[in-house]
């Protein structure tokens, strides 16, 4: 499925930009990520009025800098709040929004769209839970929506969007994650193995959340808590320590690091790069001159 079947192509994903903003980032072209759009703008000054069509994709937006006056109409009618860094928002899917706004400072938002069938999926296996506080849940969406940003702008791999994307959903359906049923742990580990043999099998190959899923023959949402409580760590952060692993092998061999990015299923050199760096503390330019400690 690509993303213009995964996604209400309303609202800011067809959104004239250059009347209103200007686009700094698109997880979609900048991060490669399917499971969800990550978008940061900056804005003009003002703006009379901005029509945002109705969509069915869940729309939450963040200011991350400025100050000034904002109005929003969507369902509940017209609501005032002041512009400050952390202000959240949310369309509500299938009803138009009507934006204005006067901005005494730089104004700079991050959007994230999530599209319909993923907050289905995690409506139809979660149960909402009592909130600790009235802002807790508006607090957390705000830092989650700017972490998003700084992932796809760091070029983090399409894994790490689609579990943000189930996580995401989940926390806007429950307030804390909570599942619905808690299965025992003693079935875990068929499951979890054969994720880790699907792994193994397509180091190489772009894989994702939903791959590993099927091969567990569970839900993403549930496959990300049984993998996690199995291994303690996401599926994306386990697949990238298997690359990494492969490729310190590959590069000891000989390889070069354009060739080991391939073969180890990295999506550019300074993506193996990064993730060497993180995992082993050099660059792989630097593992191959100096050699494994």
């Amino acid at each position: 499925m690509d993303r213009s079947e995964r996604f209400d192509q309303g609202g800011y994903a067809n959104f004239d930009t250059d009347r209103h903003v200007t686009r700094r980032l698109s997880s979609w072209a900048d991060a490669g990520w399917r499971s969800l759009l990550v978008q940061r703008f900056d804005h003009r000054p003002a703006a009379d009025v901005i029509d945002l069509p109705a969509s069915t994709d869940t729309h939450l937006w963040v200011i991350t800098q400025g100050a000034g006056e904002m109005r929003v109409r969507s369902a509940d009618g017209w609501q005032r709040h002041a512009i400050a860094p952390g202000l959240l928002g949310r369309a509500t899917p299938g009803v138009p929004t009507e934006l204005r706004y006067t901005a005494s400072a730089a104004l700079s938002s991050v959007h994230v769209h999530l599209p319909a069938d993923v907050v289905d999926r995690a409506r139809a296996q979660t149960r909402p839970a009592r909130q600790s506080g009235p802002d807790s849940l508006e607090a957390v969406l705000a830092r989650r929506l700017t972490s998003l940003a700084d992932a796809a702008e760091r070029r983090a791999d399409p894994m790490y969007g689609d579990t943000a994307a189930e996580l995401l959903a989940v926390r806007l359906v429950t307030g804390d994650g909570r599942r619905r049923t808690d299965e025992p742990a003693g079935r875990e580990d068929a499951r979890v193995r054969r994720a880790l043999a699907l792994m193994r099998e397509r180091l190489g190959d772009p894989l994702t959340l939903a791959d590993l899923a099927t091969a567990a023959r569970l839900s993403p949402y549930h496959f990300l808590r049984v993998f996690k409580r199995a291994t303690g760590e996401t599926p994306g952060r386990h697949l990238t320590r298997l690359r990494v692993r492969e490729a310190a092998r590959l590069l000891d061999a000989g390889g070069s690091v354009t060739a080991v990015a391939a073969r180890c299923g990295f999506s550019s050199p300074s993506h193996l790069s990064t993730a060497f760096l993180r995992e082993v503390g050099v660059r792989p330019s630097q593992y191959r001159v100096s050699g494994p400690e």
